[in-house]
């Protein structure tokens, strides 16, 4: 599953449950409302509320109303106690009607804090491995925990669920990213130096990543490169994370040796 889950797409300003003969129905604005299983799935089965009601389905009519109200994380950090808090306390009747101004109220994490919660099923970043795991097949719940577990590490640009998939080709040894070329554009984007002759000098000297990476972490002095005044080298020691996060670790990194010299510097003598 590639990961793209906008709110706007599910919110509605109303939702609405009704027991019927036979089930339990409910609604996001004329439509029937969405179990949200792509986000957490706790029962597969379907919804419920009030006070009698099982605690999955409870929990998992929970992450319906949270997920478009107050986004994903939310959605599956605090499931559990809103399930208790709200679904369960608060929506009593065969029918009910839910404002996503009712789902703002300040204590409903802690309302009933004295009361047993539901347990919290969703994957911690210590249950998940990007090498084992199949992103193809994840809910939202494991994509955050994934993002957590990895979070130092993981490229921040784009979508969270591709830099996820690139982090796993590094990981698992599909995809070097010290092989990939300098290019002006990722210089630009990523580095945040102005100096026009400076980029052209990094995208000039360095045909790979790896190279440029090396140089820039470990090298003993950068200035000594044409174009690359102390102002320079101080932005690009402060990209050290950037590269980090490209390579998916400082592991990935190839050390750099103060003795050698590049193509173009050899030719200027």
């Amino acid at each position: 599953m590639n990961t793209s889950y906008r709110r706007s797409r599910h919110r509605a300003r109303r939702y609405r449950g009704e027991r019927i003969f036979g089930g339990r129905l409910v609604y996001a604005g004329e439509d029937l409302l969405d179990k949200h299983l792509f986000v957490h799935r706790v029962s597969p089965s379907g919804f419920d509320w009030g006070p009698d009601a099982d605690d999955d389905r409870a929990c998992q009519l929970t992450i319906a109303l949270l997920a478009p109200t107050f986004g994903l994380e939310v959605a599956v950090d605090d499931y559990h106690l809103f399930a208790t808090n709200f679904v369960k306390c608060e929506l009593t009747g065969d029918s009910w009607t839910v404002r996503s101004q009712d789902l703002k109220q300040s204590d409903l994490r802690t309302k009933f804090a004295h009361r047993e919660y539901p347990e919290n099923t969703a994957p911690s970043p210590e249950d998940v491995d990007i090498t084992t795991i199949d992103l193809d097949e994840i809910t939202y719940a494991t994509e955050i925990a994934l993002a957590r577990r990895y979070q130092d590490v993981l490229w921040t640009k784009g979508t969270q669920w591709a830099n996820l998939r690139r982090l796993q080709a590094i990981h698992t040894g599909t995809l070097d990213p010290a092989e990939e070329p300098v290019t002006q554009q990722w210089v630009s984007m990523n580095l945040g130096i102005t100096a026009a002759a400076a980029k052209r000098t990094l995208v000039s000297e360095f045909e790979t990543m790896g190279e440029l990476a090396s140089w820039v972490l470990y090298a003993t002095s950068l200035t000594d490169r044409r174009h690359i005044g102390e102002s320079t080298a101080t932005q690009l020691r402060g990209r050290r994370a950037t590269f980090i996060r490209w390579f998916g670790g400082e592991a990935y990194i190839l050390a750099y040796d103060d003795n050698q010299r590049t193509l173009t510097a050899t030719e200027r003598g």
